[in-house]
């Protein structure tokens, strides 16, 4: 993987976690910083690496406070950060990165089980918050024929 593509992904990542370019930006390269201290000089861009990265992005997001996320967004982004930063964590971390839950995902004061559970309950929460936001959609559209 080169250089600028390992970069955009990681800043990708985080700019889906936290809605918010500052941010995003903020967090990534923190995470690649930490991560290349970790690894000393023989970082390279390599799978294991990007996913070491990513491991660091989350556990940095899932301290940064919430109140820094900006939620003004539409559509899956807008119901990913209405969730409980755990739930966006374990989310993104399976259904959108495509690993295990049981990868090492850093968050120390969850089990398996529970991670489980959160993603469950996540999967659910972003599906309601999907399917109000279309329903208000939907709602506004037919407000606006009913009134030509």
């Amino acid at each position: 993987m080169k250089m600028e593509i390992f970069f955009r992904k990681v800043y990708t990542i985080a700019f889906r976690l936290t809605g918010d370019k500052e941010i995003a930006g903020e967090i990534a390269t923190s995470a690649i910083i930490n991560t290349i201290i970790e690894l000393s000089e023989d970082y390279k861009v390599i799978e294991s690496s990007f996913k070491l990265t990513i491991l660091e992005l989350i556990r940095i997001f899932l301290n940064t406070p919430s109140s820094h996320y900006n939620d003004n967004f539409k559509g899956i982004q807008n119901a990913l950060l209405k969730l409980k930063p755990i739930n966006r964590a374990v989310i993104i971390w399976k259904d959108m990165l495509g690993y295990k839950v049981s990868d090492n995902i850093p968050i120390v004061d969850y089990s398996y089980d529970e991670l489980l559970r959160e993603l469950i309950c996540g999967r659910k929460e972003l599906k309601d918050y999907i399917s109000l936001e279309n329903f208000e959609a939907f709602e506004m559209l037919k407000e606006t024929d009913l009134k030509y």
